[in-house]
């Protein structure tokens, strides 16, 4: 299944679920996206520069550090695997894959939809997203 393919099918699972990407963090390339609106697909590409910094960037590390000290945060796997958003009218749900640690693959739903279920959705689409890798 090819990356596009696998990205159109957690579209169709996730609630009010409207564009996809699979971001590098490495390159901040957008490896694939999925999307009908072409405004959801360059916010896409303007994430894709973006989530690097948000997994990786020094406040998210130094915030990574205080609950590794505190015992809160397991050294076995280091780094935030979910951060969920809400901006305007939109949240964004970014999952960073276990198979490539510096792979991340977003999604942008309506802000209408149940965040708990957009999750378990999302979480649930990962790993067919990353094998189409």
């Amino acid at each position: 299944m090819s990356i596009e393919s696998a990205l159109i099918s957690a579209i169709e699972t996730i609630p009010d679920c409207l564009a996809a990407g699979y971001v590098d963090m490495e390159t901040g390339m957008l490896l694939g996206v999925h999307s009908d609106d072409p405004e959801d697909t360059e916010v896409l590409e303007n994430l894709a520069i973006a989530v690097a910094n948000l997994f990786q960037g020094r406040g998210v590390k130094a915030f990574e550090e205080l609950l590794r000290s505190s015992g809160v945060e397991e050294t076995d796997h280091p780094g935030f695997g979910e951060i969920a958003v809400f901006s305007g009218d939109r949240l964004h749900i970014f999952l960073r894959t276990q198979e490539y640690p510096d792979h991340v693959v977003c999604y942008i739903c309506r802000n209408s939809a149940n965040v708990g279920l957009a999750l378990t959705k999302s979480h649930l689409s990962l790993g067919a997203v990353a094998a189409a890798v």
